[in-house]
């Protein structure tokens, strides 16, 4: 099986070295890495022209989604995924997801736990993710996280392009209309690595009412909403809210490790 990742980018230097490190360092060596970027001013593309063995292009877009319909038009793999300009592979993810797709047949989208780690790659902690359950994620108790997400080739023909009107919860689009189609597995092993850091979109406080409100919306449009749905999606982003907030307070008392090395080889699963 041949592995396809796009990667989008826009301005994002700080972190697309290591990112691209990470894909680049797999064991598993049957893959290929396209890199569509809008048109950065910031040193993204002397990061990317030193690398020749990965493809990329650079031109103004629509947003994250419409570069991400560019990528995926490039591919050629049969197991695909999107993976952040932020955000890490363990060395062995794409043995892993290899391995699981050739036992799982049936199986057309798989995602697991992985690890966050702050802008400075300290580790935070491991989290192991929530076992797919169709009404628990039609109600916003929980979305696979993008770092640990490949899904089969037939799965992009299916569900995509992404909604180039939607500015953070294009994801949870693309997993809405699959899931209608295809079967979903979480596997119990760390896949990916999370940043967490404000610069991020998805994670900068200022966004989260706007990102509430798309993620709703996207939710409520994929599954005909009723009232009562809207209450339960309204109940879990509340309980959601209150223990990040509790866990924030928490992880800022943890000892957190700075060496690379230790935090790629640490693992609870």
């Amino acid at each position: 099986m041949k592995v396809s990742i796009v990667m989008p980018v826009y301005n994002g230097s700080k972190y697309l070295r290591k990112a691209i490190d990470s894909i680049l360092s797999q064991t598993y060596t049957n893959f290929e890495l396209v890199v569509v970027d809008g048109g950065s001013t910031d040193g993204t593309l002397d990061i990317l022209a030193s690398y020749p063995e990965i493809r990329y292009i650079s031109e103004k877009d629509e947003g994250q989604a419409d570069a991400l319909n560019k990528g995926f038009k490039m591919v050629s793999g049969d197991i695909h995924a999107w993976h952040n300009a932020d955000d890490l592979y363990l060395p062995n993810t794409f043995q892993k997801i290899v391995d699981a797709f050739n036992d799982l047949p049936e199986v057309g989208l798989i995602y697991g736990n992985y690890q966050m780690i702050d802008a400075e790659d300290k580790w935070i902690c491991d989290t192991r993710a929530q076992a797919w359950d169709a009404w628990l994620f039609q109600h916003g108790r929980f979305c696979p996280v993008q770092p640990t997400v490949f899904w089969r080739k037939s799965v992009t023909e299916t569900a995509m392009p992404l909604n180039k009107a939607l500015n953070f919860c294009m994801d949870v689009d693309f997993y809405a209309r699959a899931s209608k189609k295809f079967q979903f597995k979480c596997l119990d092993k760390i896949l990916g690595v999370f940043r967490v850091h404000n610069e991020s979109k998805t994670q900068n406080a200022s966004n989260h009412k706007v990102h509430v409100a798309e993620y709703k919306k996207v939710l409520s449009e994929n599954f005909n909403f009723s009232s009562k749905d809207r209450l339960i999606f309204d109940l879990f982003i509340f309980r959601s809210s209150i223990t990040g907030y509790l866990n924030r307070n928490v992880l800022s008392n943890f000892t957190k490790i700075s060496d690379k090395k230790e935090l790629l080889g640490s693992t609870n699963f």
